[in-house]
């Protein structure tokens, strides 16, 4: 299915509130065969709801967190789903309008109040929310939502409900944090910003145990390095790092927030979307930090500029670090997540993302380099690294797969891949709506999709005996284009790219963001 192919359907129908929560399982209709081994939950989590009374979000990004339990059992699948009970959810809820600003939308002062009131509130600064409506993460036996402030909620895997808003402020030295952190064994990584006396990007370490949810209790969590931004007052926006063995690799783009603007947005009477500045005339860096002392190598690496949200894979060979992500030329994508855009069928829905592939050579000793020298010596890729003058090294992309209609929402075999070489990466495909997989090794595509309907993100899960890496299932949420056909959950082989089974949803399900799978376990009370 083209993108001209979606004009005949409803497109505006991937991108709509649900007016009805289904707290309680309900049950849905299993097509195919589920393999026996796959037991578990699938979770899911996206805006929800765009609108409280007469008040409408801007964009996508700043609608309701809408939470989705798929749990899948002995071949049966049960759906659930609840808006998450953030503050800023209840506080809509409660006054019947937005009173909470988010990414692109920027709250008015209550008419209810006096002219003096009014006035005043324009000077206060931007409220943070907890409108935690991006991702999924799991700390032991307890699991969290989160957005990209440093507030997370946990949430009750069997009813969805809170049990409570954590702040990363109140135990590590961050003013926000990532939706895409990284879990190693017990540890957990991920980066935030710090506002001080100097801006830093603190690249922080959380143990796994369960005391993250309950804020009476000290966190064992420590700040592994902090890393000063290049610009003071406007640190990179980012949304994703990379993680090998030994390092862990943040990257520093062209995309600024203006801190000023930020803190006077109520009074200039605009959001924080506007106060990103992408500059194409910088440079990208690669920071590099050893995972096991937390040092900041001192070795510089830059590129031509790009916009990227997602890392797919980071791992280390022959002295080199290996980064796979999806990038932009530019960062049109986050204006054409307004509403008004996604909704309107005579517009292109995405951006291309492009798969790109770089190779940062890490720093050897009593080894001479020579200006202008290319520093990389995989055999297997085109990417360059060349000593500058002034002793950075400027690396340059390798473009991969480059006519795929644009590659995003990359996943892996996370368990058995994540910071080490792997050659299969699966994801969604912008511009068809329909699912790839990628081979690294062979340069091959395999791609799934169904006329009329629009995949989401892909979650692999591997199989229990599984030999070869892509043993096992992708599951995806796949959604209609047409009210009046039911929403459902496919999975496909992961091997041959193929289905083997779909779990119908008897009611409407919106695009979402992203997906976790977490094998049954006893569920905590």
């Amino acid at each position: 299915m083209s993108i001209a192919d979606s004009s005949p359907y409803n497109r505006p129908e991937l991108f709509r509130s649900v007016d009805t929560e289904h707290p309680q399982p309900i049950k849905t209709t299993v097509k195919g065969h589920i393999p026996q081994w796959l037991n578990g939950c699938l979770l899911r989590n996206g805006p929800g709801k765009f609108e409280f009374g007469q008040d409408k979000y801007n964009h996508f990004f700043d609608g309701s967190a809408l939470l989705h339990r798929f749990h899948i059992k002995d071949g049966d699948v049960t759906y659930q789903s609840r808006f998450l009970q953030s503050d800023a959810y209840m506080s809509n809820k409660a006054s019947n309008r937005i009173v909470v600003s988010e990414l692109g939308t920027l709250v008015h002062p209550d008419p209810c109040k006096n002219i003096f009131k009014r006035f005043f509130s324009y000077f206060t600064g931007p409220e943070v929310t907890d409108n935690c409506c991006v991702n999924w993460f799991q700390v032991g036996e307890d699991f969290f939502v989160c957005t990209e402030t440093q507030l997370i909620h946990k949430v009750d895997l069997e009813t969805l409900e809170s049990r409570g808003k954590v702040d990363y402020s109140k135990f590590v030295a961050v003013n926000s944090a990532t939706a895409h952190p990284h879990q190693v064994g017990n540890e957990l990584y991920n980066v935030g910003n710090s506002f001080g006396s100097r801006t830093a990007y603190n690249i922080i370490k959380i143990k796994q145990n369960d005391k993250l949810g309950k804020e009476t209790e000290p966190i064992d969590a420590d700040v592994l390095c902090s890393i000063p931004s290049s610009y003071r007052s406007a640190p990179s926006y980012y949304h994703s790092f990379g993680i090998t063995d030994n390092y862990i690799i943040f990257l520093e783009q062209p995309l600024f927030v203006t801190l000023w603007k930020v803190l006077t947005a109520k009074l200039r009477q605009s959001t924080v979307l506007d106060a990103l500045e992408f500059c194409p005339e910088e440079c990208a860096r690669f920071h590099v930090i050893r995972r096991d002392t937390g040092e900041l190598l001192q070795q510089q690496y830059t590129s031509d500029a790009f916009f990227c949200f997602h890392f797919a894979n980071a791992y280390e060979e022959e002295g080199q670090l290996v980064v796979d992500l999806c990038a932009y030329d530019d960062t049109k994508v986050l204006s054409e997540g307004f509403l008004s855009m996604l909704r309107d069928p005579s517009q292109r829905p995405f951006c291309d993302a492009e798969f790109r592939r770089f190779v940062l050579p890490l720093p050897k000793e009593n080894k001479d380099t020579v200006i202008g020298e290319n520093l990389v010596s995989l055999d297997y890729t085109s990417s360059t690294a060349i000593r500058q003058s002034d002793g950075r090294i400027h690396v340059t992309w390798e473009s991969l797969f480059t006519d795929l209609p644009g590659f995003e929402m990359p996943r892996i075999n996370y368990e058995r891949c994540n910071g080490k070489p792997y050659r299969y990466v699966y994801g969604f495909l912008q511009g068809t709506f329909e699912l790839a997989k990628l081979d690294l090794k062979e340069n091959t595509v395999k791609i799934w999709g169904e006329e009329g309907y629009a995949v989401s993100e892909p979650v692999f899960v591997p199989s229990p005996d599984a030999v070869d890496e892509d043993d096992g299932v992708v599951l995806s949420c796949v959604l209609s284009f047409r009210s009046e056909n039911l929403p459902y959950v496919v999975i496909l082989d992961a091997k041959s790219f193929k289905e083997i089974a779909r779990a119908e949803v008897p009611t409407y399900m919106p695009f979402g963001l992203h997906h976790i799978f977490t094998p049954d376990q006893p569920l905590k009370k």
